[in-house]
């Protein structure tokens, strides 16, 4: 497991900076949301802050804000985005999912062409991902709204799957369950938590200091060892906008709360297995 956390927490600031946070912390690497930095001023900028630094981009995720420039259908946008995680030596890119409620849809047709077009982008080095959506807030769910629904369709697409837990948890979903679910094909998990306040989830809040099992769920990937990334994803008020300390605080917070879930799930050395026990009592 190699822990990260999204550079759209600080999406104001270069990607420098939350290279040198991550490193300074702790953290494997980071995940890079796209932004002005990366839109506008290209690569080189991001290129080099790698290599000063010395710590990884390990993901590339969408712009969380809309962007003069960004394009808005999926041919477009994919393509554009693994070819900078390529640039990048990332290992993966991620995508939202598209609504449509028809399988048979020009919507549909739309995205699949999308999602090939991605990957051959990708040159075979990047992994595409397609990341859970969070529906609460419509009317009707969309297609690719059912988790089982989205495995297949990744699945069958060659793609792997990002799974956010706040999502999830703010539709109501059993988070132990979906787990299940998207295991086979699972390359990311966006940690974050969430509080609900008079009926209405808060989201991306402090892994940890919410209402989700986060601590049974970072234990059960631990004892299935899982290899892939999980990735906090904090909204900025967690943190604000001027303060390293306080970025430092709810990350630290974030990575301290990882590596204890993941080590209660680790066997301790000091106690014997029942096969060695049964050695001794012979």
């Amino acid at each position: 497991m190699r822990l990260s956390f999204s550079t759209g927490t600080f999406y104001h600031r270069s990607l420098d900076y939350s290279l040198r946070l991550a490193r300074d912390l702790g953290f494997d690497g980071v995940e890079l949301a796209i932004g002005p930095e990366a839109l506008y001023l290209g690569v080189a900028p991001l290129r080099r802050a790698i290599e000063q630094v010395g710590l990884p981009v390990l993901s590339v995720h969408p712009p969380f804000l809309r962007l003069p420039g960004w394009p808005r259908w999926p041919s477009q946008r994919l393509p554009r985005l693994m070819t900078l995680a390529r640039e990048l030596g990332a290992e993966l890119g991620i995508t939202h999912t598209m609504n449509f409620y028809d399988p048979d849809s020009a919507r549909n047709a739309h995205f699949s062409q999308a999602i090939h077009m991605g990957l051959a982008a990708g040159g075979g080095q990047v992994a595409l991902t397609i990341e859970n959506s969070q529906y609460n807030r419509r009317r009707r769910m969309a297609y690719l709204d059912h988790l089982r629904r989205l495995v297949n369709y990744a699945q069958t697409r060659g793609c792997g799957i990002t799974f956010d837990t706040c999502h999830a948890g703010a539709c109501h979903e059993d988070l132990l369950r979906d787990y299940d679910l998207v295991r086979p094909l699972l390359r990311n998990v966006h940690l974050n938590d969430l509080v609900w306040r008079n009926g209405q989830p808060r989201t991306h809040t402090i892994p940890g200091e919410g209402a989700l099992p986060l601590r049974e769920l970072l234990a059960q990937m631990a004892r299935d060892e899982y290899a892939g990334l999980v990735t906090v994803e904090l909204h900025p008020r967690e943190v604000g906008l001027l303060s390293r300390t306080r970025a430092e605080q709810a990350l630290g917070r974030s990575l301290a709360f990882m590596r204890a879930a993941i080590a209660e799930a680790a066997p301790t050395a000091s106690t014997p297995s029942s096969e060695q026990q049964t050695i001794e009592q012979v």
